[in-house]
């Protein structure tokens, strides 16, 4: 189940998602500040759901690929610049093996994976608190220059959390970009389970409802809001 609402009725929708039959989900959320940010978390997802194993090759050859999707010469002086600066995306992906025995989670950025049993949360990934969103992600880059930050980092310990579905006796995973990963932490001690109030949203209407009801309340911030739903 997955559902998304773009930051405003007549804008566009820079979040992307996308699922394999082999089990493997990608969310990615481009930032709107960026060079079309869209495409670049189209491709992203694209290219984790056809090969998760996420690599510096990996990302160089996805950058390759939306290098091509502009010549750079012909575009406007003032989009030379911003296309030069580079486009920036969270990539969040999900590989689920052996009926849920065996979960990795791989993220960059500040888009949420969360592990539930019935209405309680087991565990968050990347991020355990509402007060970390206030801190700028760091975000995967059509420009290499803004990439440097992955040379510090094992790929394989520090983008990836391993979870499993055992032990658990209602087991849920849920996949969610920035506006509503900080919802949801900033209501998990509230008398109302967060997961609840998501788990009665089953129709993309009632989905936009609540979100549109959130923001006018002022709990969740107005952005392009997803939500990939394993229930």
């Amino acid at each position: 189940m997955a559902f998304s609402v773009p930051k405003r009725e007549d804008q566009h929708n820079e979040d992307s998602f996308q699922r394999s039959a082999k089990g493997v989900y990608a969310l990615s959320d481009g930032a709107s500040v960026s060079f079309d940010s869209a495409s670049w978390a189209r491709i992203l997802v694209r290219r984790y759901t056809r090969d998760p194993e996420f690599t510096r090759e990996w990302l160089s050859a996805a950058i390759a690929e939306f290098r091509k999707l502009y010549d750079r010469d012909s575009l406007p002086w003032m989009q030379q610049a911003s296309f030069d600066k580079g486009s920036f995306a969270s990539l969040l992906g999900v590989r689920i093996a052996d009926g849920g025995r065996a979960i990795q989670v791989l993220s960059v950025g500040d888009s949420l994976a969360v592990l539930c049993d019935g209405d309680r949360i087991k565990a968050t990934f990347p991020l355990s608190t509402a007060a970390e969103f206030s801190a700028s992600p760091q975000l995967i880059c059509t420009n290499p220059t803004h990439n440097t930050f992955l040379d510090k980092l094992d790929f394989a310990y520090d983008l990836v959390a391993d979870w499993t579905f055992r032990g658990l006796e209602q087991p849920a995973l849920l996949c969610m970009t920035d506006a509503l990963g900080h919802w949801l932490l900033s209501q998990r001690d509230r008398d109302s389970s967060p997961i609840s109030v998501l788990r009665r949203l089953r129709t993309p209407g009632a989905f936009a409802r609540f979100v549109q009801e959130e923001r006018a309340a002022g709990r969740m911030k107005r952005d392009d809001t997803t939500l990939i739903a394993l229930w």
